[in-house]
């Protein structure tokens, strides 16, 4: 039998969407091997649009488009990896295992059988940063069999997509297994030099710049890394409701390998673990782009109606009845959506003893839901862990959906084990029940699970305007974040507008455009007294922008630095660009289509980055604006087809 070339030859598929099913099985490898004491896991594959190769110990699969392809060998029984972006090796002889019940040893394979699998698609989201997405990919699971212990039976799902690949390990249920315990993951990921990483290791941290070498013992996901030319993610997708979220630890020479952020995972009878994801691109605004990947590697919505997930913005509220009546006002004359009672409304949020289903005597509940609903503006309130954990939660969303409360923030979130997965999902989805949207705050990040559920709208796990500018929370920072962070989705950034903190009120308009969240908080720090009526037109560009889209681009950008981002909803654009530097930037309008357009600009002014002045004028698909800002600063645009008089 052949063996298949790497790098792979490009094949792109084409027609309609198709699945194909092929099943072959292996001739039959007999290898020595230790005692059995724990699952070492891999498979490999080649799948072209005419036909599917492979060697008994190689195989190479290969995305739609040729671009990203991933190459799988059984080295003397234990399975390896490597992962190619066109012509360039990314990730060479990465070893891939399981570790069951403690014990280090590793089990020898051999493949049995495989099935392959070819998806031309698309979907469409209830919320997106896109009006669908495509779901086009090349598959293959392979089964295989312990090479001494036949009994034992292990597969691997594995997918190349344009955007990148992934795969998953699955111990299938078998004889003699009732109870699993896997102690540790031990995906490795062996890039080919001493590349550079943006290293966070907690979900709401400063994000530093450093080589693999230097990297600290362990970093969170999704991790970005700078691989020569080329900009990598190293991501995980798919539920965790019963799994701990990944870790990727350094190991060895320009090497990480997964672990567990803390405990072990525990099944009965069948274990399948998430995807593990690379995504390789020449931008890395790419990668941002295709932060719906994880969401195609994640399972369909379980809500049969979606009719009630309403996405929009949202302002926070002073704990009292007339604050949130302020707010409704302005929200109810500026296109906002809703109004929020954040940590404190049923009590101290430290305090174990703070009832949920009790109000403190400055909130007049039934009042401020009356108000809110006349107005058409719903009521989201802050819950935490210690809440939700200390009281019976179906009580606790049953009586919220029964005042009238539309949806809950989520605090205190712990994020480590598999019990803490176990409890956060199960809140998710108890909210669905009660037709409450959510927010996670603190340390969560999505691994795609918007898609299973799509009322959870939106997640902190992000260093935002919580954090000053001045005490470690920079404008490079914010443009790191930019990148690094939104390739897992939504975050939820928290812009200001008057507080203190903003050095640039250009910059904190554009950044409900750059920073993607469908639930969008804005004026984070302020409170609606201090807006008198129109004192400040330039508000215009946030009662206008959607916090949804039809389309999503990065028009340009570099890590640290800068980033323009471009989103359409019907037939308007709206504009961010951010900065670290001072600069000039020439943004190409090249996306928008045919005729000619009005182009509203937001621009700092140059006498005073706290002031915003708005100029006009008319634009085409041919046309470049420039704009030009000082540090830290930024512009918006809203850009609108010009109307036939």
């Amino acid at each position: 039998m052949p063996v298949s070339k790497w790098p792979p030859p490009r094949s792109p598929l084409s027609g309609k969407c198709s699945t194909v099913v092929q099943t072959s099985v292996y001739p039959q490898m007999m290898i020595s091997m230790p005692k059995l004491a724990s699952f070492s896991i891999a498979c490999w594959l080649l799948l072209s649009t005419s036909n599917c190769s492979w060697a008994a110990e190689e195989t190479t699969i290969v995305s739609p488009s040729g671009d990203q392809s991933i190459r799988f060998s059984l080295h003397d029984g234990v399975p390896h990896y490597s992962v190619s972006f066109r012509d360039v090796t990314i990730l060479d002889n990465s070893k891939l295992s399981l570790v069951l019940d403690g014990s280090g040893l590793e089990e020898q394979f051999v493949v049995e059988s495989k099935q392959t699998e070819s998806v031309n698609g698309s979907w469409v989201p209830v919320v997106g940063s896109r009006a669908s997405y495509p779901d086009s990919y090349n598959a293959c699971v392979i089964q295989l069999r312990g090479a001494t212990q036949k009994a034992q039976r292990l597969e691997l799902a594995f997918r190349a997509y344009d955007e990148g690949v992934a795969f998953r390990y699955t111990i299938p249920p078998q004889e003699g297994i009732d109870e699993l315990k896997l102690k540790s993951e031990a995906t490795h990921f062996q890039f080919t030099d001493d590349h550079f990483v943006y290293w966070d290791d907690y979900p709401q941290a400063r994000y530093s710049k450093l080589r693999l070498s230097e990297m600290p013992e362990r970093s969170i996901r999704p991790l970005l890394v700078e691989a020569g030319s080329h900009f990598v993610a190293i991501a995980e997708a798919g539920s965790l409701g019963h799994y701990a979220p990944m870790m990727l630890n350094r190991s060895g020479k320009n090497q990480l390998v997964t672990r567990f952020r803390s405990g072990t995972v525990s099944a009965s009878k069948s274990l399948t673990t998430p995807w593990r994801v690379i995504m390789v691109a020449e931008q890395p605004g790419t990668l941002v782009e295709n932060h719906y990947l994880l969401q195609n590697l994640s399972p369909p919505s379980k809500l049969s109606d979606t009719s009630w997930i309403k996405p929009g913005k949202v302002w926070r509220s002073s704990l009292t009845t007339e604050g949130a009546k302020a707010i409704v006002d302005y929200a109810a004359a500026n296109n906002y959506q809703y109004v929020h009672y954040d940590a404190g409304w049923y009590g101290p949020e430290r305090d174990a003893n703070s009832d949920p289903l009790t109000v403190i005597d400055p909130i007049d509940m039934q009042e401020t839901i009356r108000y809110a609903d006349q107005h058409g503006i719903g009521l989201i309130c802050y819950i935490n862990k210690i809440a939700m954990s200390g009281y019976d939660l179906d009580k606790t969303f049953r009586t919220f959906q029964k005042w009238g409360i539309r949806g809950v923030k989520m605090g205190f979130v712990d994020w480590k084990s598999q019990s803490d997965m176990e409890f956060l999902y199960a809140a998710i989805e108890k909210a669905a029940e009660y037709e409450l949207i959510v927010d996670i705050h603190d340390n969560f990040r999505l691994t795609g699970i918007e898609r299973t559920y799509p009322h959870l709208l939106t997640v902190e796990g992000i260093l935002g305007n919580e954090e000053r500018p001045d005490n470690g929370n920079p404008p490079k920072n914010v443009l790191t974040t930019s990148f690094a962070r939104m390739i897992a989705g939504a975050g939820d950034y928290t812009p200001c507008y008057l507080n203190g903190r903003v050095v640039s009120r250009s910059f904190q308009l554009a950044l409900g455009v750059v920073f993607y969240s469908p639930l969008q908080y804005l004026h984070w720090y302020d409170q609606a007294h201090q807006y008198p009526e129109n004192r400040y037109p330039e508000l215009e560009f946030w009662k206008e922008m959607p916090t949804t889209w039809d389309d999503s681009k990065v028009v340009h950008g570099s890590i640290g630095s800068y980033m323009t981002v471009a989103r359409r909803k019907g037939d308007r654009w709206f504009v961010g660009t951010i900065v670290n530097e001072a600069r000039s930037l020439d943004i190409a309008l090249n996306f928008l289509g045919p005729g000619e357009f009005d182009a509203k600009i937001y621009a700092e002014d140059p006498d005073d980055k706290k002031q915003v002045v708005i100029q006009s004028c008319q634009v085409t698909s041919d046309s470049k604006l420039t704009a030009t800002m000082s540090s830290g600063s930024g512009c918006a645009i809203m850009i609108s087809p010009m109307l036939n008089e």
